[in-house]
């Protein structure tokens, strides 16, 4: 197969195909002759050209995404764990307590709930917060980006846009219609 067909054949490889062009490019540019190893070259190039690429596109989407939205494609891409669910029915359902009270809620005995909650919003950075790369943000950090604190940071509730996300997701008990709806 010619370059150009490999380079056009990018975009539709999988991730365990372009890993392993990969590591047959640089061996090809390691022990190849002169020719080889340039073509090898050309390949790790386009390959690298084409992440960017791919990264520049999936943060202009992300960028244009709401805050809820981005909720909504992260959980939904990266479903949560049991913990990690227990973690978004407690603060949905019980808004306005404190840590503690949260972490009893979730059947924990130490103050669990907001690390539980912050390495959620940590392991989701990437679609959370596309623009912290070069700034990362510490998971507690990242946690606080998603609930209001309340009396001077004692209690917590999720801000509006986020717990609509969730329950659009399914999460929360159903909300109980005022009578005067």
């Amino acid at each position: 197969m010619s370059i150009e067909k490999i380079i056009d054949s990018l975009p539709a490889m999988t991730d365990t195909n372009r890993d392993k062009l990969r590591s047959n490019a640089e061996h090809m540019r390691a022990t190849g002759n002169e020719k080889q190893a340039a073509n090898a070259e050309t390949v790790l190039q386009a390959l690298v050209d084409l992440a960017a690429d791919e990264k520049q596109a999936r943060y202009d989407a992300l960028s244009a995404m709401s805050v809820s939205e981005r909720v909504s494609d992260a959980f939904a891409g990266q479903p949560p764990s049991k913990n990690e669910a227990k973690v978004i029915v407690a603060i949905i359902d019980n808004p306005g307590e404190t840590g503690p009270d949260l972490t009893k809620l979730c059947g924990w005995k130490t103050q669990s709930w907001q690390n539980y909650f912050s390495a959620m919003c940590k392991k989701r950075e990437a679609v959370l917060w596309p623009d912290t790369e070069t700034d990362p943000l510490t998971p507690a950090k990242l946690g606080q980006l998603l609930l209001e604190e309340t009396d001077e940071g004692q209690t917590l509730t999720l801000k509006p846009d986020v717990e609509e996300a969730f329950r659009h997701l399914g999460f929360g008990a159903k909300r109980k219609r005022s009578s005067a709806a």
